[in-house]
């Protein structure tokens, strides 16, 4: 069978795999790709009158046409399921096809997603083994009824078989199909790999804590070292990348597992990398080993340097020592970290949001202050727990299950104008903190400045983040400036 899928956003990992398998098991497979570039999903810059320029809607529309699919499949993240679902009802009335729905959002309110009119089915779960038993049945006509994890309308009756367990060995996937997004995605600037799925910790606020709920303890697994190796290795000669991003959500979990990895990513790879870390396992050994591997930066998930916040409300059991002892051992080595902090949280004051700026003051090591929006994703617990505490309506939570709240980058749900003056004050106030001489900064606190923060326009924020990482020769940095000139450069030569 033909199958399209459809995305809005940056490469998609997921679909990579599932386009993979489905190619594996002899199906057709193409893409319709809107990168958002300037819109809610751009995580960099979200600038309204450019991404009306840049929008790709009616191009990928008119992809979808040309490729004459039997099957046209989003992967829908909260945020991007309204465009998803505008997309599939034009779909619909223009081609016919059938509509598939996954992604997490389709995770986590299956049941809502799949009153739709314009959507056929929805895949709960991991998806390659469904999709395939999908196609397959679609394929030889059979009645697709009782396929795990698929959810059917059908003459108005909806119809669902429970999850099937995860894949237990990722070894036996196929490598993603990196050359779905080659035209859309250079490769070759920052190679994207997973070498896990799913998480050790449960963290209320992140969706990966419903995957959990959802499958239980095996749902944390760990590819080999032979075959990450393997892919880096294929992928390398065939994109000569220059440096790796590893995309798990923690990276170094596993000590002798990691140690055995980065023995032979020296040996045979040897390209810069970054990762995301947990304060928890950042002990010296395995600090000294990432930075001799060539690790140039690590993005720590702290959130809030609040800790009452962080254990009742977040579900996390670090202490504010142990992230000292993180960010200092990074410092000895010499080796880069990124900060990640969510703003909004329920209980924050103002006093949280300047003992942050105490926390960091020292560290010489820190890249950057990256700044997040608390997002109430469905049936997660901290929005049950907003809920409790007034802060959201039972109507709020029918809008979030709608895709209809704010998301991580760019906007945000706050209603309170006070508070939201304050959070954007001092989210301007990190993004360029570490541009700011410290006398400065202490200048600013002290009389009380940070709060008409709010007040400085977007575009001197931007062109000073862009300073930032020409200053701090921030190799990631350089990856999304080439990323954005080749956008530009294609929709010039479009026109």
């Amino acid at each position: 069978m033909k199958i399209t899928f459809v995305h809005f956003g940056r490469e998609n990992l997921g679909i990579e795999y599932l386009s993979a398998v489905l190619k594996r098991a002899g199906h057709e497979v193409f893409l319709a790709h809107d990168p958002g570039l300037f819109s809610r999903e751009d995580n960099v810059f979200y600038i309204p009158p450019l991404e009306r320029f840049f929008s790709r809607r009616k191009t990928v529309l008119g992809e979808i046409e040309q490729s004459n699919p039997d099957i046209v499949a989003f992967s829908v993240y909260t945020s991007t399921y309204p465009w998803a679902l505008d997309l599939a009802g034009a779909v619909k009335e223009k081609i016919g096809a059938k509509i598939v729905v996954g992604g997490i959002h389709a995770t986590l309110v299956p049941e809502t997603i799949i009153k739709n009119e314009a959507v056929d089915y929805v895949i709960e779960g991991e998806g390659e083994e469904a999709l395939l038993d999908l196609l397959e049945a679609l394929s030889s006509k059979r009645e697709s009824l009782n396929i795990p994890n698929v959810w059917v309308r059908k003459n108005g009756v909806v119809t669902h078989t429970p999850v099937r367990p995860p894949i237990a060995d990722l070894d036996s996937l196929p490598l993603p199909d990196k050359a779905l997004f080659k035209d859309e995605i250079n490769h070759g600037d920052d190679y994207m790999i997973m070498t896990s799925r799913g998480c050790r910790f449960r963290c209320h606020y992140c969706c990966e804590s419903y995957m959990h709920a959802l499958y239980g303890k095996p749902y944390f697994r760990r590819r080999s070292v032979s075959s990450v190796i393997r892919e880096l290795t294929e992928m390398k000669q065939r994109y000569h990348f220059k440096r790796v991003m590893f995309f798990d959500s923690v990276f170094f979990t596993d000590r002798k597992w990691l140690e055995a990895l980065l023995k032979e990513y020296q040996r045979r790879i040897s390209v810069p990398f970054r990762c995301q870390g947990h304060v928890a396992y950042a002990d010296a050994g395995i600090i000294e080993m990432m930075k001799e591997a060539g690790c140039y930066g690590i993005d720590f998930g702290v959130q809030t340097f609040n800790e009452e916040i962080r254990r009742k409300i977040l579900n996390r059991f670090e202490t504010n020592e142990d992230i000292r002892q993180a960010f200092r051992l990074c410092d000895q080595a010499g080796l880069r970290y990124d900060v990640d902090l969510i703003f909004s949280l329920p209980l924050m004051k103002e006093d949280d949001y300047l003992f942050a700026l105490e926390f960091v003051e020292s560290h010489r090591c820190l890249n950057r202050i990256k700044c997040f929006n608390l997002c109430y994703y469905p049936k997660l617990k901290i929005t049950e727990k907003a809920k409790e505490l007034g802060l959201i309506s039972e109507r709020d939570m029918e809008a979030f299950e709608k895709g209809e709240g704010g998301d991580f980058f760019h906007t945000d749900s706050i209603k309170d104008p006070a508070e939201k003056k304050m959070k954007d004050s001092f989210q301007k106030l990190y993004k360029i903190y570490p541009l700011i001489p410290r006398f400065v900064r202490r200048w600013i606190v002290r009389n009380q400045h940070y709060r008409r923060f709010h007040l400085l326009p977007k575009p001197l924020i931007i062109f000073a983040q862009f300073i930032i990482g020409v200053v701090k020769k921030d190799l990631r940095f350089y990856t999304y400036l080439n990323y954005y000139f080749g956008h530009l450069m294609k929709k010039i030569s479009c026109r």
